[in-house]
């Protein structure tokens, strides 16, 4: 296995996991990747896991750059109804 990739920023880290998929697919093979993140190596051994952590990433990398909204709740449950 190749040497993990090492952490700088959660877009940087969204960027190389969809490269990482991108390769899978595009060899019809996919090989397990490793990510160094804040000195913890986390490896993904299947595209399942990968597109697991894809999904992770792309929320942290949101909120890194300002862009995650999170979600509003109405008052009472909405509507006054309650």
């Amino acid at each position: 296995m190749a040497a993990a990739t090492p952490f700088t920023t959660w877009t940087a880290l969204y960027q190389a996991m969809l490269n990482a998929l991108a390769d899978a697919v595009a060899s019809g093979a996919f090989k397990a990747v490793s990510y160094s993140i804040n000195g913890k190596q986390v490896q993904y051994r299947s595209i399942d896991d990968l597109r697991k952590g894809i999904e992770w990433a792309k929320s942290m990398a949101d909120y890194e750059t300002g862009s995650a909204h999170g979600r509003t709740y109405a008052k009472n449950g909405g509507g006054g109804r309650w």
